[in-house]
């Protein structure tokens, strides 16, 4: 499992790894094998046969709401925000919203100029002292003028 920077986790938020799941190619789901002994034997290897979804890979910036579950394999993008009490159960864009069980799309958070912005921006790999004086933007509420300071900022770094 791969977890980003500046990530935020409620209470409760659960990460569901790959092999805490069950063969599902067989007539039975139940794992016999932990009974060991002769049980363990009379079974063919039961990791072997678990369904291989991946890493969790969760990006930057990320808001996971209380009592979330995210399931093996998804990737959440950059800044996407998980609602409270949601499974997630495919891949989340960036600064996408999703809710529900299964998590749907409920709304992006930005135009795709911003996005994209932030996106290139990349600020939370910025070093500390840089990050520091963007604070004031990164909180600031009025999109358009963040926007426009990061497009000024993207055109003298060119």
């Amino acid at each position: 499992m791969i977890i980003g920077k500046f990530c935020s986790i409620a209470s409760g938020t659960k990460f569901i790894m790959g092999p805490a799941n069950h063969r599902i190619s067989s007539v039975t789901t139940y794992p016999f094998h932990v009974f060991g002994g002769l049980w363990e034997k009379k079974t063919p290897p039961h990791l072997s046969q678990l369904p291989f979804k991946g890493n969790i890979v969760a990006g930057n910036d990320i808001w996971f709401g209380r009592e979330c579950v995210i399931m093996p394999g998804v990737k959440i993008g950059d800044g996407a925000i998980i609602a409270a009490y949601s499974v997630v159960t495919k891949d989340v864009s960036p600064y996408c919203v999703v809710g529900g069980n299964p998590a749907k799309f409920i709304k992006k958070r930005f135009d795709d100029e911003l996005i994209q912005a932030l996106l290139a921006l990349q600020w939370w790999n910025l070093p500390s002292d840089e990050l520091l004086n963007l604070l004031p933007l990164l909180c600031n509420p009025n999109l358009e003028y963040v926007k426009e300071v990061l497009h000024d900022r993207e055109n003298k770094h060119s």
